[in-house]
Parts: C-alpha cells; sequence; structure tokens
C-alpha cells in the first residue's frame, strides 16, 4: 500500500475483506500520527518498492487523483503490477471491466457494460450505471450516482451525494461538488457546484 493516511487505512479493511493477498505493509512519508494508527508495518517510503520481490503488487492508497496520477508516473520504471480490489459488499456486473489498481468500496454497484481505468477509486454506495467509462486515476466519493452512458475523464472528482445524469461528459481534472446535480457536459478542469450544477464563481482578492 502506497500511503499512510485515513484512505489508505480504508482500502487495507478493503484488501482484508477481499482476501487473496498477503498484506505486506504500508509505504510513505514517516508521520507518527498516520504510522500509529496503521493496521500494518510501515515498510519504508515509496522507492522500497523498487527493489522488492517481482510478485510484489501494490495499491495507491491516495485519495487525490492527481496525487495518484504522480505516484504512478513515478512508480513507472519499476515495472510493477497493481492490485484490483474489490470488497466483497460491492456489486460487479456483466462485461464491467477494472483497470489495473481500481478499487471499490463496499456498497459500491457497477451495473453493466462499465470500463475503470489506472488507479480509479470507487467509495462507499456508490451507483455507476450501464455503457459508463471512468478514465484514469477518477474519484468518485460516498453515496454518489453516475448514470447510464457517462464519460468521467482522467483525474476527475465526483463529490459525495453528487448526482451525473445519463449521457453527460464530466472533463479531465474536474470537481463536481458535494450533493450536486450535474445536468450538462463538465469542461475539463472546472469546479461545479448546486443543484442544477454551476461553475464555481471566482472571487478576485
Amino acid at each position: 500500500m502506497l500511503g499512510t493516511s485515513g484512505h489508505a487505512r480504508e482500502i487495507l479493511a478493503i484488501a482484508e475483506a477481499a482476501g487473496g493477498y498477503q498484506l505486506l505493509g504500508c509505504l510513505g512519508p514517516r508521520r507518527a500520527a498516520d504510522l500509529a494508527r496503521l493496521p500494518v508495518d510501515w515498510l519504508g517510503p515509496d522507492d522500497w518498492l523498487r527493489d522488492a520481490d517481482e510478485s510484489v503488487r501494490y495499491v495507491l492508497g491516495v485519495g487525490s487523483g492527481a496525487v495518484r496520477t504522480r505516484l504512478d508516473g513515478r512508480l513507472g520504471p519499476y515495472r510493477r503490477t497493481p492490485a484490483r480490489l474489490v470488497h466483497p459488499a460491492a456489486v460487479v456486473g456483466p462485461a464491467v471491466e477494472l483497470g489495473p489498481g481500481t478499487v471499490l468500496w463496499p456498497g459500491a454497484v457497477l451495473t453493466a457494460d462499465i470500463v475503470t481505468g489506472r488507479h480509479v477509486h470507487v467509495s462507499t454506495n456508490v451507483s455507476v450505471g450501464h455503457d459508463a467509462a471512468l478514465a484514469d486515476f477518477a474519484t468518485l466519493l460516498p453515496g454518489c450516482t453516475v448514470a447510464g452512458s457517462t464519460r468521467i475523464g482522467a483525474g476527475a472528482t465526483v463529490g459525495a451525494g453528487a448526482t451525473v445524469i445519463d449521457g453527460i461528459s464530466v472533463g479531465a481534472g474536474a470537481m463536481v461538488g458535494a450533493g450536486a446535480a450535474v445536468v450538462r457536459d463538465v469542461p475539463a478542469g472546472a469546479v461545479v457546484v448546486g443543484v442544477p450544477a454551476r461553475p464555481m464563481e471566482r472571487r478576485d482578492h
């Protein structure tokens, strides 16, 4: 596990519930407050993975899609294979393709004909409809709904309790605020909030 925060601890619990892997420990910054709460050993900084046995797989236990993107790029030369983790209380329907490093929290539902990219995180009680595509490093936060035939761009985040209606595209790096209702396409890098969702107003100081 790369990461030592609360997000990483949640993913460790998913790995334990899913089974199939021996949990070796966590990598990342040596912050005493985080390490004291880890249920596994701290193995060292991220470059520990460089010299690990070839059979070792990893997961990016970081909530930010932008940070996961940077970490994945840094790990590329190590030629390691990310693990996919699916909590047993998640539902994965027919013809769903999970990309390497994808993590599904308990209560996540992916209905049918859905594709996820690398290191996509689908949190607790998230619903994803048919024919959706979640690009690399996308993050779906607890309780959000992503309806059918949607496109969530690379590194985009859909906030807790938000709804993205059918056929909508959320651009790369965009942020959908908590509880928002997205009824039109969201440009790359935009931040949208409210019902219906609108771009957040910028305040000049």
